[in-house]
């Protein structure tokens, strides 16, 4: 059976989806979707659990990278292990503009601003992934997200709807508990950012993301500048629906 023209029963799929093993449900997502279900990648600790569990369902599915011009350069090593030791389909995304463009265009840093950095996490991270998509025809992202980390992503379903591009988001691993990633990535002996090892649990553009403390929240490293310089900033990029543009 195919859905790639035709919607889908969410409370069905979703109850179906419970009940199922994380590879199960990555099967799942194949048997309706075919090549037309994708895995987007941001190469931390839950996308290295997801990319390999692609390998182990030896699955062709493209497995998105935005490379935004300002990842550290071990993000990019990591994409290039994983295409090295599992030959996988990795597809790299980029911006229109490259960073001095982008700069030129708008006369400063966006992501120095509180106002400025939502565009500029959308101009280099949504827009790349969200045209490659439509342009594809793909109809189902997969994501590492998980119910565990909080925020809006506590409440997720295994498949919901990405309006962005009239298609689907499914979260294979989203009942994983931290101790469950940390010895799956371990058993598989599966490549790990090195940054992680360096406190940083969440990781994002190079200039917008720093270590972070014993004791604070694993997100407190992602825009500390502009919560320091305005008292205000994000905690997401907007790249994933369910977190929301900017929040």
């Amino acid at each position: 059976m195919s859905t790639t023209e035709e919607s889908i029963d969410l409370e069905q799929a979703n109850e179906e989806l419970l009940s199922l093993s994380s590879e199960d449900r990555i099967r799942w997502a194949i048997d309706q979707f075919g090549l037309q279900a994708v895995l987007l990648s941001s190469m931390q600790k839950t996308a290295s659990a997801m990319m390999h569990l692609f390998h182990r369902l030896n699955l062709e599915n493209e497995i998105l990278f935005v490379d935004t011009g300002f990842h550290f350069h071990e993000t990019l090593q990591v994409r290039d292990e994983f295409m090295r030791r599992y030959h996988l389909n990795v597809m790299t995304l980029y911006p229109k503009k490259t960073p001095e463009d982008q700069e030129r265009l708008y006369g400063r840093k966006l992501y120095l601003f509180v106002d400025g950095q939502p565009e500029c996490c959308r101009l280099r991270k949504e827009v790349p992934f969200i045209d490659h998509v439509k342009q594809k025809g793909h109809r189902l992202v997969m994501l590492g997200l998980r119910q565990g980390e909080g925020g809006k992503r506590k409440n997720v379903q295994p498949i919901s709807v990405d309006p962005r591009f009239d298609g689907y988001v499914m979260y294979p691993i989203l009942d994983w508990t931290t101790e469950r990633l940390e010895s799956y990535l371990a058993e598989h002996d599966v490549p790990i950012h090195p940054l992680h090892a360096e406190n940083y649990p969440s990781i994002g553009c190079a200039p917008c993301t720093t270590p972070v403390a014993p004791g604070e929240d694993p997100r407190a490293g992602r825009w500390r500048h502009l919560r320091e310089a305005e008292g205000e900033g994000p905690k997401y990029c907007g790249i994933n629906f369910v977190d929301g543009s900017g929040i």
